[in-house]
């Protein structure tokens, strides 16, 4: 054997038993850390991804559950008569566009029908023209104090104009829906001597009776992050039954 042949024999032996290079060394590890980098900037992102569909399934789960508060208090709206003594037969309740105020049986507390309680909305507008839907639920004793709410009645041509004292935010107030866009109320006048049925925004009432209905209405510009509730409507089922 020529002795240029067993160098090269003895440099392969000793290759084989000294096993990788520093280089090769590098390069594997160099591999290995941008596949731990990838594998765990994809777990972030799933993740994230999850918890963001967890959020939004929370949020409309506490949206569908104030629809539905909202929607039952406004069906169980209860006409009631407190001004009786004073020769005023008209049943309690305040129709505006931002504010709304009636008696109802159906407690947000209690999640029940039970008792009789004084219910307030209020549109609050904000100063970047987002609202936000306030409530007040207070339980009624008596009727001495629905007496006083009532500041000033006036009869007009399309019903009698009562005017009440105004909606106020206390530490008891409800914030039930937030970052609201175009929010009003509506309420349902059936047709009657002085015209065809509709919905208006401002309740005029010309007999005794509550409206047949009411909603509450949302704008359609988007909020971002935001989920937009949809419209309430409620039907009102004892619209025409008195109570002294």
């Amino acid at each position: 054997m020529k002795p240029t042949d067993e160098r090269m024999r003895l440099q392969g032996h000793h290759r084989g038993e000294h096993g990788f290079t520093l280089m090769e060394l590098l390069v594997s590890m160099t591999v290995i850390a941008l596949l731990a980098v990838t594998i765990l900037f994809s777990w972030r992102v799933a993740v994230s991804a999850w918890g963001r569909a967890n959020q939004l399934e929370e949020e409309q789960r506490r949206v569908a559950a104030i629809h539905q508060v909202l929607a039952m208090q406004m069906a169980d709206m209860t006409p009631v008569t407190p001004w009786g003594r004073q020769g005023n037969a008209a049943v309690f309740f305040q129709g505006e566009r931002q504010t709304a105020r009636f008696l109802s049986r159906y407690s947000l507390v209690n999640r029940s029908r039970s008792g009789l309680y004084r219910i307030e909305y209020q549109i609050s507008e904000g100063n970047d023209g987002i609202q936000r839907l306030l409530l007040n639920e207070i339980p009624v004793r008596n009727t001495d104090d629905l007496r006083e709410l009532l500041t000033a009645s006036e009869q007009g041509p399309e019903g009698v104009l009562r005017r009440f004292a105004p909606f106020e935010e206390t530490g008891e107030t409800r914030r039930m829906l937030e970052e609201i866009t175009e929010a009003h109320f509506e309420y349902y006048r059936p047709a009657g001597p002085l015209g065809p049925g509709g919905w208006v925004s401002e309740w005029r009432p010309q007999g005794n009776e509550l409206p047949r209905a009411m909603a509450i209405r949302f704008g359609t510009r988007p909020v971002p992050n935001r989920l937009q509730p949809a419209e309430i409507v409620a039907s009102i089922e004892n619209f025409s039954r008195v109570r002294r």
